[in-house]
């Protein structure tokens, strides 16, 4: 990726957080009712403020504004959904802009302040929805419905039986993964921002999934001969794996030597492991923007090793649905949005090298 033209003002405000952070916060308990907060709700909305510098300057570095805005919405709602005032939060916003203002210069204090104009507007909006996870006009949507209410009342043996069934009868698992576990997953997320689950019966629901498809697996690894290897992976820090451990179980089915390295990986270990395995694509997933700058840096990793240069590259996760540039901007050959793209891209890509 070329040198972002706000690198100076990116490295400006992540050298200065700390001292960036409390001028923030000291102008706004001058202005808003944050006068009145307890220790422990100041700490909460130092750490806030922190985030969005963060966000901040990965959307600069990556030169995506939609990177900031999705930011913006999906933390409108959440704080909403948590009883905060919207013009408060907004104001949060010019009093970001006006600190960062007298620290930028040029090209970086533009579009800083653009940005933070742009989030004060979101805010103040009347916009406060969240897309819905699971569609009715999918044929296995009543599966997925019972699914989800037996993960969400932990009902473990009937959410596990259910699956079973499903693959005993007929149903491929494709369908399994992509019909109902995914969107379920997605949908228990939705109830997470919405503060109507809690981060246990997140993690619980989660946990269920990932033994759903490990139940699959007498199914799934005596399927297809395999022709190409893969190797599928989070980078450090990442640590939302399941969405990455269905593409990698489509693609096993559809005749990959899969190899799933999971969440919070090394970059050593995941060099090492391309070479070793002579792996024609690595497959990384980012849920989490702010892991957005690692991946750059494994991919051009990966770039300068000549060992690794027949190494195709194909990366999904939120981000990338928000922005279609972003795997260009990270230095990608690809990026696929749901697990059977991605497997189609990626024999094109094999095969077409």
């Amino acid at each position: 990726m070329s040198a972002s033209p706000f690198q100076l003002g990116v490295d400006s405000i992540r050298n200065n957080s700390d001292e960036l952070v409390e001028k923030i916060m000291h102008k706004s308990v001058l202005t808003d009712g944050m006068r009145s907060y307890s220790p422990y709700q100041l700490d909460k909305c130092r750490r806030d403020t922190r985030y969005n510098l963060q966000f901040l300057c990965e959307a600069l570095l990556l030169a995506s504004d939609s990177l900031w805005e999705d930011y913006v919405r999906w933390l409108k709602f959440l704080l909403l959904s948590l009883g905060l005032n919207k013009h408060s939060l907004a104001e949060h916003f010019h009093t970001i802009s006006d600190v960062l203002a007298s620290e930028l210069e040029g090209e970086s204090r533009a579009k800083v302040q653009d940005l933070c104009s742009r989030a004060f507007d979101l805010m103040e909006d009347e916009e406060y929805f969240q897309v819905p996870a699971l569609d009715p006009q999918n044929p296995y949507y009543q599966y997925a419905v019972e699914y989800k209410n037996y993960l969400l009342t932990a009902q473990k043996q009937k959410a596990m039986q259910l699956i079973n069934d499903l693959a005993q009868q007929g149903t491929s698992i494709r369908n399994i993964h992509l019909d109902i576990l995914q969107p379920v997953q997605r949908e228990i997320g939705n109830l997470w921002q919405a503060n109507l689950v809690t981060v246990a019966q997140e993690h619980y629901c989660t946990g269920l999934t990932q033994l759903a498809i490990a139940q699959l697996y007498p199914l799934l690894f005596s399927a297809n001969p395999k022709h190409h290897k893969m190797i599928a992976t989070c980078v450090s820090g990442e640590l939302h794996e399941i969405g990455l451990r269905m593409v990698t179980d489509i693609m096993e089915l559809d005749g990959w030597d899969t190899s799933f390295l999971g969440a919070n990986m090394p970059h050593d270990s995941i060099v090492d492991m391309l070479a070793e395995q002579d792996a024609d694509l690595l497959a990384i997933s980012i849920t989490f923007p702010l892991n957005l700058h690692k991946a750059e840096s494994l991919i051009s990793r990966i770039r300068s090793d000549t060992k690794l240069n027949k190494v195709k590259i194909i990366v999904g996760g939120y981000p990338f649905l928000n922005d279609p540039k972003l795997w260009q901007q990270i230095g990608a050959d690809s990026f696929a949005s749901d697990a059977n793209l991605a497997s189609r891209i990626a024999l094109s890509m094999v095969e077409a090298r």
